[in-house]
């Protein structure tokens, strides 16, 4: 379900609450916001599996006459490294038990895909050490989402910077999701820019500090970020590494901006999406 929040024209100078957050949000009081609407190459690399299958239960149930009913969707995590363009480990997700072989071929290519094409991102003039742990938050016979978690620092440079991206797949179709398939960007950006925003797992120091940096943003450039956020990346070849990734999970939407170095580089902004 989409939400819509335009946003007051003395927003940046209204209070704001802070609000570190790692639950679920209470019902939010709208009244004063008013409303409107790379991939790499393969040849040098080795690709190892370094983890158990993660699985989940399939949400669709075998027909009672097909016999035995099928495997559950699964998807282990395996790593794909690279020594040509630096130190470059990134684990990503393969799935099996899907019942079409062919579209099975294409999710797991699309998969290795979205979660190599940082290194082009980010090794595109000096060699990297790029370092991605992956974690499947869930995955069934409709969808697969994954969580890329790690650090990344090219060489020569002062510090690692923190990398946060993810990618949903839609099992069925072979494709990946985003932000416009959960909501939209000027909704989202006028939510962030609100007294309602909420930081998942933020203290009440890290919201302060947020919300700071917030001030210095403006509606339009959140709505730009969200509007390029998520895979699949654009074809145009100034188009850069998204600055924004999102997920749902169980009801909530998960989303995140940059924030400068000293906060950890990105923040994660939680949206409950139900009965909103």
């Amino acid at each position: 379900m989409k939400h819509n929040y335009i946003l007051p024209m003395v927003l940046l100078t209204a209070s704001m609450t802070v609000c570190g957050c790692t639950g679920r949000h209470e019902e939010m009081d709208l009244s004063g916001i008013h409303t409107s609407a790379a991939r790499e190459t393969m040849a040098s690399s080795t690709v190892a599996a370094t983890a158990a299958p993660t699985t989940a239960p399939e949400t669709e149930k075998a027909p009672e006459n097909s016999g035995a009913a099928a495997a559950n969707v699964s998807a282990k995590v395996e790593t794909y490294k690279d020594t040509e363009k630096g130190s470059i480990s990134i684990q990503y997700p393969v799935v099996s038990n899907l019942s079409d072989q062919k579209i099975q071929e294409q999710v797991n290519e699309l998969l290795l895909t979205n979660a190599t094409s940082i290194v082009d991102a980010m090794a595109a003039e000096d060699p990297v050490t790029l370092d991605i742990t992956c974690k499947v938050v869930a995955v069934d016979r409709s969808r697969l989402t994954a969580v890329y978690k790690g650090t990344c620092q090219v060489q020569g440079g002062p510090y690692p910077t923190n990398v946060f991206y993810t990618n949903t797949v839609d099992l069925k179709q072979a494709k990946s999701l985003g932000f416009n398939d959960y909501s939209d960007a000027y909704t989202m950006a006028g939510y962030v820019m609100s007294d309602d925003v909420e930081f998942y797992q933020a203290t009440e120091e890290t919201t302060r500090l947020l919300l700071a940096h917030r001030a210095t943003m403006s509606v339009e450039q959140y709505t730009q970020m969200f509007e390029q956020a998520d895979f699949p990346l654009g074809t145009s070849e100034e188009m850069s590494f998204p600055e924004s990734f999102s997920y749902t999970h169980e009801g909530v939407l998960y989303f995140s901006i940059p924030v400068p170095h000293a906060l950890g580089d990105y923040a994660i902004v939680t949206f409950n999406m139900d009965g909103k």
